[in-house]
């Protein structure tokens, strides 16, 4: 996890000159070479958010271990998809930035999870 973190900058950027006029390098689309570092990182970090969410936790107990496993996929699937969709500005400068790096990371991932939870889990 922290070596995909480390290499995250120079990945935005590189993605930047290699996009083909998309916003931030392909990202706002979730494609390109810096899409795909903030999938991997947003979908590792995904399972690790939804232990700490008590919905899920409340949901998990009701569930075999293979279920669990199951719509723990769903999820985290969903998440590194829709992540870098909803990548602002912000977020990207954020993540360039190594002291702030692993907040909007986070933050991101929340917004995403919560998203995708509701959405799915209906």
């Amino acid at each position: 996890m922290n070596k995909t973190l480390s290499i995250l900058p120079a990945v935005i950027l590189l993605g930047g000159c290699a996009g083909s006029g998309n916003t931030f390098g392909g990202l706002d689309g979730g494609t390109g070479m810096g899409g795909s570092i903030v999938k991997m990182a947003v979908e590792s970090q995904c399972r690790a958010e939804l232990n700490k969410r008590s919905e899920w936790r409340l949901t998990a107990l009701a569930m075999s271990a293979e279920k669990q496993a199951e719509w723990e996929n769903k999820i985290c699937a969903c998440v590194a998809q829709e992540a870098p969709e909803r990548m602002t500005g912000s977020d990207v400068m954020q993540m360039l930035n190594p002291s702030t790096r692993n907040q909007a990371l986070a933050a991101l991932t929340v917004k995403t999870v919560s998203a995708c939870f509701k959405r799915l889990y209906r």
